[in-house]
């Protein structure tokens, strides 16, 4: 699984979401048949706590992470005042799934970058040096 993160993904998704994304696959629910499998609730305090990720960063890193396919979210009333946030982690494409998906993967991270990019956010910072930030300058 490592293999692909860092040598497909990485390139796009860049430094500090492949961090997250560790950091998200460690606290999975690996428990088979279990109704929380693959879920992470360990997300945001964990990941400001541990590492140099401020709070304004994670909802891009959520969202170039669910636009390669890496989590999905599902938001609960925590009855707080503020919804509680739960990741479904999934495992990253093999290589050969990668490569067969990777337009559109390519795509939907496109349109992420789009979306952002119209708020007057530009994420060259953030996404990947070798393939990310090259999304980046052709919308530019």
């Amino acid at each position: 699984m490592y293999h692909e993160i860092f040598d497909l993904y990485h390139p796009y998704i860049g430094d500090k979401p492949t961090l997250y994304y560790l950091f998200l696959v460690r606290y999975r629910n690996n428990e088979e048949g279990s109704n929380n499998y693959g879920k992470s609730w360990r997300g945001r305090s964990g990941i400001v706590d541990k590492f140099q990720i401020g709070y304004s960063r994670l909802p891009v890193i959520d969202e170039i992470l669910q636009a390669v396919g890496l989590i999905d979210i599902e938001t609960k009333p925590s009855g707080r005042g503020r919804d509680k946030i739960f990741y479904t982690v999934n495992d990253p494409l093999i290589e050969s799934q990668f490569y067969k998906n990777e337009e559109i993967i390519k795509n939907d991270l496109i349109e992420m970058i789009t979306k952002r990019a119209k708020q007057g956010e530009d994420l060259r910072n953030i996404l990947g040096k070798q393939k990310g930030k090259a999304l980046c300058l052709n919308l530019l």
